[in-house]
């Protein structure tokens, strides 16, 4: 990848508690480079830098032309406007972060799709008009089970795994009939936990894909595709 000035390089970590100390560290905003996007990354916001949780996710989903796609804890963006760059025709982009929505906002500009898509204030699906419908629901879900102090501890801790269960419970009112939720997940949270969360929603497993640690002490993780059952 070639770097532009001022632009911060892609590395990984398996400590979340490292993690979150790094992005606390800097108190500036950075640029990253992912998937041929250009990001503008506000601090207090989970940043692609160092985590890759989206490069497994935009492996195994599949965006149909046209789609209407809800980007659920979008972050710095990076999902959604992965997402429109395969096709998808429009986005709803939703964080309880405020400078999460805000750095969605900042490069939904920066990328063009200005006319295309939306970054709202929300409590998981709470600022969803009612009858709002999607082909596609995104879900980078935070996956350890810790009390969060912040927003930006909420991108990476669940305590109880609520917010998964709120995600996964709530989903089947905002699919389409024949819409498909993808969420990734980690071996660092309650892998049995959410799989029970999945059973007891109105929503089935259609797919699954493990993948395998990348660097030494590394996690699992875990792409499901749900839809409607």
């Amino acid at each position: 990848m070639i770097t532009q000035p001022g632009a911060s390089v892609r590395s990984q970590t398996t400590d979340v508690d490292a993690m979150l100390a790094e992005l606390r560290l800097n108190n500036d905003p950075h640029d990253i480079e992912v998937g041929g996007m250009s990001l503008h990354i506000l601090p207090g916001v989970l940043s692609p830098r160092l985590s890759h949780a989206p490069d497994a996710l935009i492996s195994k989903w599949h965006i149909e032309p046209g789609a209407a796609v809800l980007d659920l804890g979008c972050g710095s963006g990076v999902l959604g406007l992965a997402a429109l760059r395969a096709g998808a025709r429009r986005l709803v982009a939703l964080d309880i972060n405020p400078q999460a929505v805000l750095s969605t906002k900042i490069n939904i500009e920066r990328l063009g799709y200005g006319d295309r898509a939306e970054a709202i204030e929300s409590d998981t699906y709470a600022a969803l008009q009612p009858g709002a419908q999607f082909d596609t629901i995104i879900f980078a879900a935070p996956y350890w089970n810790r009390k969060a102090n912040d927003d930006l501890e909420r991108s990476c801790f669940d305590q109880d795994h609520k917010v998964m269960a709120a995600a996964v419970g709530g989903a089947h009112v905002w699919l389409s009939p024949k819409g498909a939720m993808y969420v990734i997940f980690s071996d660092q949270g309650d892998v049995g936990h959410v799989m029970n969360l999945i059973e007891e929603s109105k929503l089935r497993v259609r797919d699954m894909h493990i993948f395998r640690p990348t660097i030494p002490g590394g996690h699992v993780r875990i792409v499901w595709k749900l839809s409607a059952r």
